[in-house]
Protein backbone atom coordinates (compact mmCIF):
# COMPACT_ATOMS: atom_id res chain seq x y z
CA UNK A 1 0.00 0.00 0.00
CA UNK A 2 1.55 3.21 -0.81
CA UNK A 3 2.18 5.89 1.42
CA UNK A 4 -0.59 8.31 -0.05
CA UNK A 5 -3.34 5.32 -0.19
CA UNK A 6 -1.92 5.01 3.43
CA UNK A 7 -2.63 8.97 4.26
CA UNK A 8 -6.26 8.89 2.32
CA UNK A 9 -7.49 6.54 4.62
CA UNK A 10 -5.84 7.51 7.82
CA UNK A 11 -7.92 10.96 7.13
CA UNK A 12 -11.36 8.88 6.39
CA UNK A 13 -10.33 7.22 9.40
CA UNK A 14 -9.63 10.35 11.63
CA UNK A 15 -13.19 12.29 9.76
CA UNK A 16 -15.28 9.09 11.25
CA UNK A 17 -14.25 9.12 14.74
CA UNK A 18 -14.75 13.06 14.65
CA UNK A 19 -18.07 12.16 13.20
CA UNK A 20 -19.10 9.51 15.77
CA UNK A 21 -18.02 12.01 18.44
CA UNK A 22 -20.24 14.78 17.25
CA UNK A 23 -23.00 12.44 17.09
CA UNK A 24 -22.61 11.17 20.55
CA UNK A 25 -22.76 14.45 21.81
CA UNK A 26 -25.61 15.85 19.91
CA UNK A 27 -28.00 12.68 20.97
CA UNK A 28 -26.54 13.42 25.16
CA UNK A 29 -27.31 17.19 24.54
CA UNK A 30 -31.30 16.60 23.43
CA UNK A 31 -31.75 13.75 25.95
CA UNK A 32 -34.68 15.65 27.72
CA UNK A 33 -34.69 16.33 31.54
CA UNK A 34 -35.66 14.63 33.97
CA UNK A 35 -38.65 15.99 35.62
CA UNK A 36 -38.25 18.24 38.96
CA UNK A 37 -40.31 16.22 41.89
CA UNK A 38 -43.60 18.42 43.03
CA UNK A 39 -42.97 20.89 45.97
CA UNK A 40 -44.95 19.64 48.07
CA UNK A 41 -46.53 22.94 50.48
CA UNK A 42 -44.12 24.23 53.07
CA UNK A 43 -47.39 24.02 55.69
CA UNK A 44 -48.31 20.79 55.01
CA UNK A 45 -51.56 22.04 52.90
CA UNK A 46 -53.29 20.04 50.32
CA UNK A 47 -54.55 21.89 47.09
CA UNK A 48 -57.66 23.26 49.06
CA UNK A 49 -55.84 24.37 52.41
CA UNK A 50 -55.97 21.60 54.56
CA UNK A 51 -53.49 20.29 57.12
CA UNK A 52 -52.75 16.74 57.55
CA UNK A 53 -54.99 16.41 60.37
CA UNK A 54 -58.21 18.13 58.78
CA UNK A 55 -57.61 15.69 55.67
CA UNK A 56 -57.84 12.65 58.15
CA UNK A 57 -60.96 13.56 59.66
CA UNK A 58 -62.75 14.12 55.91
CA UNK A 59 -61.50 11.01 55.33
CA UNK A 60 -62.61 9.28 58.50
CA UNK A 61 -66.42 11.21 57.46
CA UNK A 62 -66.26 9.95 54.45
CA UNK A 63 -65.89 6.14 55.23
CA UNK A 64 -68.68 6.59 57.51
CA UNK A 65 -70.88 8.00 54.87
CA UNK A 66 -70.64 5.15 53.06
CA UNK A 67 -71.70 2.64 55.56
CA UNK A 68 -74.47 5.12 55.71
CA UNK A 69 -75.29 4.52 52.12
CA UNK A 70 -73.87 8.41 51.08
CA UNK A 71 -72.01 8.48 47.89
CA UNK A 72 -70.30 11.72 48.72
CA UNK A 73 -66.81 13.16 48.45
CA UNK A 74 -65.20 16.96 49.62
CA UNK A 75 -66.10 19.48 47.92
CA UNK A 76 -62.52 20.71 46.24
CA UNK A 77 -61.48 24.14 44.78
CA UNK A 78 -62.52 23.02 40.93
CA UNK A 79 -65.87 22.25 41.94
CA UNK A 80 -66.53 26.33 42.11
CA UNK A 81 -68.45 28.17 39.09
CA UNK A 82 -66.13 30.41 37.17
CA UNK A 83 -67.11 33.95 37.97
CA UNK A 84 -66.23 37.35 38.49
CA UNK A 85 -66.93 36.97 41.69
CA UNK A 86 -65.16 34.23 42.22
CA UNK A 87 -61.79 35.65 40.33
CA UNK A 88 -62.46 38.69 42.03
CA UNK A 89 -61.93 36.62 45.87
CA UNK A 90 -59.25 35.10 44.06
CA UNK A 91 -57.49 38.11 43.93
CA UNK A 92 -58.39 39.50 47.03
CA UNK A 93 -57.08 36.80 49.19
CA UNK A 94 -53.71 35.04 48.90
CA UNK A 95 -55.21 31.87 49.66
CA UNK A 96 -59.00 31.26 48.68
CA UNK A 97 -60.75 27.75 49.16
CA UNK A 98 -64.52 28.22 48.60
CA UNK A 99 -66.12 25.12 50.38
CA UNK A 100 -63.88 25.04 53.42
CA UNK A 101 -62.80 27.28 56.19
CA UNK A 102 -61.78 27.31 59.58
CA UNK A 103 -62.13 29.21 62.76
CA UNK A 104 -63.16 28.50 66.32
CA UNK A 105 -67.33 28.24 65.91
CA UNK A 106 -68.09 26.96 69.58
CA UNK A 107 -66.00 29.51 71.32
CA UNK A 108 -63.66 27.26 73.07
CA UNK A 109 -60.16 28.34 71.88
CA UNK A 110 -59.36 25.69 69.54
CA UNK A 111 -59.95 25.88 65.54
CA UNK A 112 -62.67 23.76 64.11
CA UNK A 113 -63.32 23.87 60.00
CA UNK A 114 -66.46 23.89 57.52
CA UNK A 115 -66.24 21.71 54.27
CA UNK A 116 -68.90 21.18 51.60
CA UNK A 117 -69.38 17.95 50.98
CA UNK A 118 -70.39 17.34 47.02
CA UNK A 119 -73.06 14.87 45.45
CA UNK A 120 -73.77 13.53 42.25
CA UNK A 121 -77.33 14.11 41.31
CA UNK A 122 -79.28 13.58 37.76
CA UNK A 123 -79.26 17.60 37.05
CA UNK A 124 -76.45 18.16 38.96
CA UNK A 125 -74.08 18.62 42.01
CA UNK A 126 -75.87 19.07 45.32
CA UNK A 127 -73.85 20.36 48.08
CA UNK A 128 -74.06 19.42 51.94
CA UNK A 129 -72.38 21.52 54.43
CA UNK A 130 -71.24 20.44 57.68
CA UNK A 131 -68.73 21.49 60.57
CA UNK A 132 -66.04 19.36 62.46
CA UNK A 133 -65.10 20.82 65.98
CA UNK A 134 -61.85 20.60 66.99
CA UNK A 135 -60.09 18.49 70.23
CA UNK A 136 -57.71 19.15 72.88
CA UNK A 137 -55.22 16.61 71.20
CA UNK A 138 -55.64 18.39 67.96
CA UNK A 139 -57.50 15.80 65.59
CA UNK A 140 -61.75 16.65 65.21
CA UNK A 141 -64.97 14.76 66.05
CA UNK A 142 -67.04 14.28 63.69
CA UNK A 143 -69.78 15.80 61.83
CA UNK A 144 -72.44 17.93 62.22
CA UNK A 145 -74.40 18.98 59.40
CA UNK A 146 -75.66 22.68 58.92
CA UNK A 147 -77.00 22.05 55.43
CA UNK A 148 -77.78 19.44 53.13
CA UNK A 149 -78.32 18.84 49.53
CA UNK A 150 -77.84 22.79 48.76
CA UNK A 151 -76.73 24.36 45.70
CA UNK A 152 -73.53 26.12 46.18
CA UNK A 153 -71.23 26.15 43.07
CA UNK A 154 -71.43 30.11 43.09
CA UNK A 155 -71.28 30.78 46.34
CA UNK A 156 -68.68 29.51 49.11
CA UNK A 157 -68.41 29.03 52.71
CA UNK A 158 -66.80 31.86 55.13
CA UNK A 159 -66.25 32.18 59.29
CA UNK A 160 -67.23 35.50 60.88
CA UNK A 161 -66.25 35.51 64.58
CA UNK A 162 -68.01 32.89 65.81
CA UNK A 163 -70.66 32.53 62.56
CA UNK A 164 -70.76 29.85 60.05
CA UNK A 165 -72.02 32.00 56.48
CA UNK A 166 -73.30 30.27 53.89
CA UNK A 167 -73.61 32.35 50.01
CA UNK A 168 -75.31 29.96 47.76
CA UNK A 169 -74.86 32.88 45.20
CA UNK A 170 -71.68 35.23 45.59
CA UNK A 171 -73.76 38.05 42.83
CA UNK A 172 -76.87 37.61 44.69
CA UNK A 173 -77.41 39.49 48.28
CA UNK A 174 -79.12 36.80 50.63
CA UNK A 175 -76.86 34.75 52.96
CA UNK A 176 -77.30 31.95 55.69
CA UNK A 177 -75.78 32.72 58.90
CA UNK A 178 -75.43 29.83 61.29
CA UNK A 179 -74.37 29.68 64.92
CA UNK A 180 -73.19 27.33 67.45
CA UNK A 181 -75.92 27.00 70.20
CA UNK A 182 -74.40 24.70 72.94
CA UNK A 183 -77.44 24.14 74.63
CA UNK A 184 -79.31 22.59 71.78
CA UNK A 185 -75.92 20.99 70.25
CA UNK A 186 -77.15 22.06 67.03
CA UNK A 187 -76.51 25.32 64.80
CA UNK A 188 -79.44 28.10 64.93
CA UNK A 189 -79.95 30.16 62.08
CA UNK A 190 -78.42 33.69 63.64
CA UNK A 191 -80.52 35.94 61.45
CA UNK A 192 -84.05 33.86 62.79
CA UNK A 193 -82.82 34.25 66.70
CA UNK A 194 -82.20 38.03 66.42
CA UNK A 195 -85.53 38.60 64.92
CA UNK A 196 -87.30 36.84 67.91
CA UNK A 197 -84.98 38.68 70.07
CA UNK A 198 -83.92 41.88 68.86
CA UNK A 199 -82.54 42.87 72.82
CA UNK A 200 -80.59 39.82 72.50
CA UNK A 201 -76.43 41.66 72.88
CA UNK A 202 -75.30 38.29 71.74
CA UNK A 203 -77.18 38.97 68.57
CA UNK A 204 -75.15 39.83 65.63
CA UNK A 205 -74.45 43.84 64.65
CA UNK A 206 -73.78 42.44 60.51
CA UNK A 207 -77.02 41.78 58.12
CA UNK A 208 -77.08 39.19 55.96
CA UNK A 209 -76.25 41.45 52.64
CA UNK A 210 -72.78 42.60 53.95
CA UNK A 211 -71.25 39.48 53.08
CA UNK A 212 -68.38 39.60 55.79
CA UNK A 213 -65.26 37.71 54.48
CA UNK A 214 -63.48 36.70 57.08
CA UNK A 215 -60.81 33.36 56.40
CA UNK A 216 -58.13 32.12 58.22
Amino acid sequence: MSVRLRHVLFVLAGAAAIAATALLLTKRAVRPARAAPPVADARGLDASGRTKAERLAIEEALAAFRKEGLLLRAAEDGDAMESDEHRDLEDVYASYHPFFVRGDLDGDGRLDFAQAFVEKGASGLWFHVAVFFGTGDGTFQKPLWVERAISLSAGDLTIERSLLIVTPDLALDPTRRWRWEAGEKRFVDADEVSRRDPADENAPDETPDQKPRARV
